[in-house]
């Protein structure tokens, strides 16, 4: 069941996005779209919440692993991705962010005894290497504009980012190991995303740019939102059913399933290089043995 719930989650995440990229199309506003995204995502947790989550859950002690990898991830990560995007463009930036699960799957691994397996392992390499592997060729020639003169020391930003993200994983598992209910975990979690991304909307006065937002692409944020919404729903119940080692691999193969809605709904886009072939068939090869791995 965890591995089903893993898909799903990659394949809502991939619906959104590509709803988000459509809504950017016409309002070219990044953090606009993840308040919005974030917003959706956490009022509709707070609602399942006071339906289905006893309030004696709601006690710091038991939800702090929540609140820490919403800090992480999206909060940080997400932010630190962006400065990555505009200092190194998508070719050097996508391809380490990728190389998240790595992370999480260490960390899984020291801290919270996860057994490994040969099966496991080159599951993990073969998705990690896809994944790489088409952050690279899907970002060639993209978002090049603005980066001037290539300095090493920017490459802390998508390293930062990676780890976080990897590192949310761990903590949002780690959660779940003390109370098991991805509610919960997901409203903790999204909540302090939205805190974060909401107050840095306000600070840095994007509030009138707020009612330019075309309602084209407000409608599409909400959609995005709401696919993030079965999405965090999904991710939770799988890492409360699987290991960190199987679920995130899975879940995080998103851009894959992206790039192919990509093609087929909008005709445009990508060329199907030798590179994209091979990513695909390292990625959905490694699904697939993390799938039948015990």
């Amino acid at each position: 069941m965890a591995v089903l719930f893993a898909l799903i989650t990659c394949i809502t995440y991939a619906i959104d996005t590509y709803f988000v990229r459509q809504g950017l199309a016409d309002t070219p506003r990044p953090l606009l779209a993840t308040v919005v995204t974030l917003t959706v995502n956490f009022f509709f947790f707070v609602a399942l919440s006071l339906v289905f989550v006893p309030a004696s859950l709601f006690r710091i002690e038991l939800i702090y692993p929540f609140i820490i990898a919403g800090v992480l991830a999206p909060g940080a990560a997400r932010a630190l991705s962006y400065k990555g995007i505009e200092r190194l463009g998508l070719s050097i930036n996508t391809p380490i962010v990728n190389a998240e699960s790595l992370f999480a799957v260490i960390m899984a691994i020291l801290f919270l005894n996860e057994p490994m397996n040969v099966s496991v392992g080159a599951g993990i390499l073969s998705v990690v290497s896809g994944l790489v592997l088409l952050g690279y060729e899907t970002g060639r020639g993209r978002g090049k504009t603005n980066v001037g003169r290539f300095q090493y020391r920017y490459l802390l930003f998508p390293i930062l980012a990676s780890v976080f993200y990897g590192v949310s994983v761990f903590f949002r598992k780690l959660g779940l190991n003390m109370v098991t209910s991805p509610i919960l975990g997901a409203m903790c979690t999204s909540g302090t995303s939205w805190i974060i991304f909401t107050i840095t909307f306000l600070s840095r006065g994007h509030v009138r740019k707020a009612f330019e937002v075309r309602k084209r692409s407000l409608v599409y944020f909400f959609l995005g939102g709401v696919g993030t919404c079965i999405g965090w729903l999904s991710l939770f119940t799988a890492l409360s059913l699987g290991r960190v080692s199987i679920v995130t691999p899975i879940a995080t193969s998103y851009s894959l399933v992206t790039l192919l809605m990509s093609y087929v709904l909008l005709r445009r886009v990508e060329r199907i290089t030798l590179r994209i072939l091979v990513a695909t068939v390292l990625v959905v090869g490694g699904v697939v043995l993390l799938s039948i791995s015990k």
